[in-house]
């Protein structure tokens, strides 16, 4: 039987499932991954500054969202860590004070965290094949795009006084509208095209390292 024959016949509770006698350990491939996911978030992140910005790593267009979300669901701890990290970079590129990128990362780790702790929760299927999966991957990443939403405008720029009352309403949408359109977007298509594939691999964390 083929490696795709068996991804196609995993169920969602197969996916995160560890099978007696399978070994999984922290190795060389985790700490490689997210090195990836941080050059990968940069680029992609400094590339969204640029499009549609607000100001202070705020736009109505963030692709890197799907790299946090994404990168979460699939490697677990490695790609929350990632997602904390890479908007440092990125933001940097855009020209954001570097104390306001760092004060940023309990927004980028919860929007990692949690479609990274739903997916494992509640045995949702990384290839999005029932609406239970759509609902969970749907959930989450908003749950994660409002706490982000408010945590950077309100709680970090609103209390750096880089932001005015009057202009608060609008950071608080853009970063909301920013992450959400892209994330659903980029991350329907990530998912859709290679969680078959990735749960496959080694790099794939069933647990949050391993």
């Amino acid at each position: 039987m083929s490696d795709a024959t068996m991804s196609a016949e995993q169920s969602a509770e197969e996916v995160w499932a560890v099978e007696e006698g399978e070994e999984r350990s922290v190795g060389v491939i985790h700490i490689v991954i997210t090195a990836l996911l941080i050059g990968i978030g940069a680029v992609v992140g400094a590339f969204g500054s640029f499009t549609l910005p607000l100001g202070f790593g705020v736009n109505f267009f963030w692709p890197a969202i799907a790299v946090q979300n994404v990168g979460s669901i699939w490697f677990g701890a490695w790609g929350v860590i990632a997602a904390a990290l890479f908007p440092i970079i990125s933001n940097g590129v855009a020209g954001t004070p570097v104390y306001v990128s760092l004060a940023y990362i309990p927004a980028n780790a919860v929007q990692a965290f949690l479609p990274a702790w739903a997916f494992r929760q509640f045995k949702g299927d990384p290839r999005l094949r029932k609406g239970r999966d759509w609902a969970i991957f749907l959930i989450s990443i908003t749950l994660g795009n409002i706490f982000g939403a408010f945590w950077g405008p309100m709680v970090v720029l609103k209390s750096f006084g880089l932001l005015t009352t009057d202009s608060l309403p609008l950071f608080i949408w853009g970063w909301f509208a920013g992450n959400e359109i892209a994330g659903i977007v980029f991350g329907v298509i990530l998912l859709k095209a290679l969680s078959g594939v990735v749960i496959r691999s080694r790099a794939f964390v069933k647990k949050w390292f391993a």
